[in-house]
């Protein structure tokens, strides 16, 4: 199996119920209402929004009406590689992307020559990786949630500026970006909005940062392999749930890279075992 990544990657996180910024990673974890950890609510009206178990639900019931939040990354601004994961299940029809409908979407915004617009669907996805490059869509299995994730690497780390998508670890697009990214006035949005049919998005999380290096364990990139980085390792080990493919055998996928340390595409219990050993180790 090809893979598709630019020497280093992520994926998972932490304490549950907070943003935590931890060295060179930022995560939601739908505990509580974005804008009380640090999120703009921006373009919003009433509608019926709840914490359900660690997973933000947003149920739109009115025409027009958009459910949306934003955060600035300027201080990730010039970095050489940069990801975002999300995971998220959206009821929304597939026949709203026939009418450019965006019914649930994530959005890397700012002004710069590069952006990324991610729109999802109860069966399909729509991606559109900038200006001058084509839209992309892919099917996805209705009524569960999947995992998202866009990686970028930059110049002059990589030769040429460079974007990747994958949907439950699988490549679903690549190439040659619109121009670097993040930069000081980029941000992330994440929304909802109602286009003729009503809808519900459920978001379990959003996470941001600093691709980790392959085979260090240290997934915030902060040069100790701590306690943080541990439930990251934990959550790569596991295989039950849709885009989660830890155990023996099963392709991790690109967020997992940082604690494969044999290079074998699966994370197992030898991988755990050199965490272990590499555990309260300071680069």
């Amino acid at each position: 199996m090809k893979r598709h990544h630019f020497g280093c990657t992520t994926l998972l996180l932490f304490w549950l119920g907070t943003v935590v910024s931890q060295a060179q990673i930022v995560t939601y974890e739908c505990e509580t209402f974005p804008e009380k950890v640090g999120w703009e609510h921006v373009y919003f009206s009433q509608i019926n929004r709840y914490i359900d178990d660690g997973i933000f639900v947003q149920f739109i019931d009115g025409e027009g009406v958009v459910d949306a939040y934003r955060r600035p990354i300027a201080e990730f601004a010039g970095s050489g590689v940069f990801f975002v994961e999300w995971r998220a299940e959206s009821d929304a029809p597939k026949s709203i992307l026939d009418f450019s409908g965006t019914p649930a979407a994530l959005v890397l915004g700012g002004q710069s020559a590069a952006f990324y617009h991610f729109t999802m669907t109860d069966s399909k996805v729509q991606i559109s990786p900038g200006f001058s490059l084509p839209t992309v869509f892919a099917d996805i299995v209705p009524g569960v949630p999947h995992t998202y994730r866009v990686e970028l690497c930059n110049v002059p780390l990589c030769p040429e500026n460079r974007y990747a998508w994958y949907i439950d670890g699988q490549m679903g697009d690549s190439g040659v970006a619109d121009g670097p990214y993040p930069g000081e006035s980029s941000v992330v949005l994440f929304a909802t909005r109602r286009q003729g049919f009503d809808s519900t998005t459920r978001w379990d999380y959003v996470r941001y940062g600093v691709i980790p290096q392959e085979a260090t364990g240290d997934f915030d990139s902060n040069e100790a392999i701590e306690l943080f980085d541990y439930y990251f390792v934990h959550e790569c080990l596991t295989n039950d749930r849709i885009g989660i493919h830890g155990g023996p055998d099963n392709d991790s996928g690109p967020g997992c890279r940082f604690t494969d340390f044999d290079g074998d595409s699966d994370v197992d219990l030898c991988d755990f075992a050199e965490f272990q050993n590499r555990f309260g180790d300071l680069n």
